[in-house]
């Protein structure tokens, strides 16, 4: 039975530090493995930087997604226009939470990465910017999903944008020579991403290539440890990176 890796980070970038707000970016891994199929899903959330409670959002939403479509693959992968079922969902979660929290629900606003796989099956969504990358059995890198920005390069959508049942781009399928995954935020696309040739540099190769033969634990203290001495130091922005593969 096939089997993937999953390794994420997030580490608070120089401007929030300065300035001294809490790190908005958050990631999560959800692996549930069974006889009848595991599953394995990733998810990256930003939380916006114009929004007080934005961390708070993005740290539900990228959980909540999960254990969603965890409970309810079957019936996502068939639909015609999974992103409406899935964006309800993402309404009522946001709503819920911003009740709780005595919040408006703007304050709650993130953007969204995320990937599942059961048996030999994907269904990916993104809102916002970010991006997604897959790896194939050849080594070949090639960009999934791309940024979307707003009417200017420094803005994008979220989770609560108006527009956003239109905003939730979304993928699925069957795996065939697919070997590993790659989502980040904005802030790590500066260190990662050519916006030249909107293209994903080699090093991700590497970085994704690092969950081969190495344990899901040192390959998370590797990527936290770049996030934080590497990547962080070329933007002020928050970063975080996810990575799957095939083991």
């Amino acid at each position: 039975m096939t089997q993937w890796k999953i390794a994420s980070s997030y580490a608070i970038g120089q401007g929030h530090i300065k300035k001294d707000i809490p790190c908005q970016d958050r990631t999560f891994k959800l692996i549930q493995k069974h006889k009848s199929g595991s599953f394995y899903g990733l998810a990256l959330a930003d939380g916006a930087g114009s929004y007080k409670h934005s961390d708070i959002g993005a740290e539900m939403i990228s959980k909540k997604i999960l254990y969603f479509i965890k409970s309810n693959f079957s019936r996502i992968f068939k639909q015609n226009r999974p992103n409406i079922f899935l964006i309800r969902f993402i309404e009522k979660e946001l709503k819920i939470l911003a009740k709780s929290k005595q919040i408006g629900i703007k304050e709650l606003s993130s953007t969204l990465l995320f990937i599942a796989i059961k048996n030999d099956k994907f269904i990916m969504g993104h809102i916002g910017d970010g991006v997604i990358g897959m790896l194939n059995q050849d080594d070949d890198l090639k960009i999934i999903s791309y940024p979307e920005n707003g009417e200017y390069a420094n803005s994008t959508f979220f989770t609560t944008s108006t527009s956003h049942k239109h905003r939730l781009r979304m993928l699925k399928g069957t795996l065939k020579s697919s070997k590993g995954f790659i989502m980040m935020s904005d802030g790590a696309e500066e260190s990662l991403f050519d916006k030249r040739t909107n293209t994903l540099i080699n090093s991700n190769k590497n970085i994704i290539n690092w969950l081969e033969n190495n344990s899901e634990k040192s390959v998370e203290k590797a990527l936290l440890e770049n996030l934080e001495k590497v990547i962080t130091q070329n933007t002020q922005d928050d970063c975080s990176i996810g990575i799957m593969r095939l083991s």
